[in-house]
């Protein structure tokens, strides 16, 4: 069983008249990647800022392994390293520069400064300037600076935000290596595909309140619903009309959503292997009724 690192009581938070969060409560078990899932205004920014301490003036508790967190001692937030929105450079500095002077200013030694170059693949751009940088690597070299005083929890928002798909491969094999070196990654995004292949864990946030938190493997595991691919997807659903066990939810390309149990699943696809070729068939998450439903 997994032990809990992050607990989070009843947060809520409001703006004026406005209730961002309501009585969040959820817990993030140690070493694992954590999704914070939300649709745009769904609350899971102001959430993510309350960490950091960017945002004070919140209620509720939050626990560190346990212990309380006192929002005016900052020593326990040197466990934590941020990336929250786009990070910003002396652009007319190198990378190493940049590191250099924030260690100074940190009091962290500089012989971190290699390491976490290394570890989000900048070492070969090092003492380039930051300017001649992507965004992708202005992402990457944002966490290097979050990582330097190496926190037991690194939390990013949206960290996938304004890359291209090189960029997004680039940044999802950095997450899994942080896991993998023991850290506890929390995040937050509005992309579903974010969370199925990256995460561990979840929560899902809408209208300033989460609607339910799991595994990804438990979600998985509890879905009725099975993606279907095939050759020639408008038999398929034809057979589907006829078929009172199965619910045909939509189809896209050759891909065919579905929803029964797993025995009616498996009888369905042995009499389309007499019919059409099947190149796959799995379970889908369902997380997307959590944003159609209220």
């Amino acid at each position: 069983m997994n032990t809990t690192i992050l607990e989070f009581k009843n947060i809520s938070k409001s703006y004026s008249t406005i209730e961002a969060l309501k009585d969040i409560s959820f817990t993030i078990p140690e070493n694992s990647i954590f999704g914070v899932l939300g649709e745009n205004g769904s609350g899971k920014s102001t959430f993510m800022k309350i960490l950091p301490g960017l945002i004070q003036d919140w209620s509720g508790q939050i626990f560190y392994q346990g212990k309380l967190v006192d929002r005016q001692d900052m020593t326990l937030r040197n466990e934590f390293g941020y990336l929250i929105e786009s990070p910003t450079f002396y652009e007319h500095l190198s990378a190493q520069i940049n590191l250099e002077m924030l260690a100074r200013i940190s009091n962290v030694k500089s012989d971190r400064i290699e390491y976490v170059l290394d570890l989000v693949d900048l070492s070969n751009r090092s003492y380039d300037k930051v300017h001649s940088y992507s965004y992708g690597m202005k992402q990457r070299l944002g966490i290097a600076q979050a990582l330097l005083h190496d926190p037991k929890v690194i939390i990013l928002d949206e960290p996938n935000n304004g890359l291209d798909p090189n960029g997004i491969h680039d940044m999802i094999k950095l997450i899994k290596r942080l896991k993998s070196d023991g850290k506890t990654i929390c995040l937050s995004t509005h992309n579903l595909k974010d969370v199925e292949q990256l995460c561990t864990d979840f929560t899902v946030f809408k209208n300033g309140k989460n609607s339910i938190s799991n595994s990804i493997e438990g979600q998985f595991l509890n879905s009725t619903r099975w993606l279907i691919n095939v050759d020639q997807s408008d038999l398929v659903i034809d057979k589907l009309k006829n078929n009172k066990s199965l619910k045909f939810i939509s189809s896209f390309n050759n891909n065919i959503l579905v929803e029964t149990d797993e025995d009616n699943a498996f009888e369905f696809l042995s009499s389309l292997l007499k019919e059409v070729k099947v190149y796959k068939i799995s379970k889908d998450s369902n997380l997307i009724e959590y944003f159609q439903n209220d």
